[in-house]
């Protein structure tokens, strides 16, 4: 069966935000855990966070400019 231009790779696009929800997950988890060892609350938390925020959008960004070649 031939593949239409309207087909979409849904698995494609599901993984990518779930790179950027993970990324975000593990950020709360480990600056929680920095933030009740080291007493940093809220800031542990925060860095963490924009951190997993930024490899996610990192990967993004990638993924995008990878299918725009394609």
């Amino acid at each position: 069966m031939p593949k239409d231009d309207q087909d979409v790779n849904w698995g494609r696009y599901l993984g990518i935000g779930l790179e950027v929800a993970v990324g975000v997950g593990l950020g709360i988890v480990i600056g929680r855990f920095l933030d009740r060892r080291y007493g940093w609350e809220p800031w542990g938390t925060f860095a963490c966070v924009m951190l997993g925020l930024a490899a996610g959008m990192y990967l993004l960004i990638k993924e995008g400019m990878r299918a725009n070649k394609d």
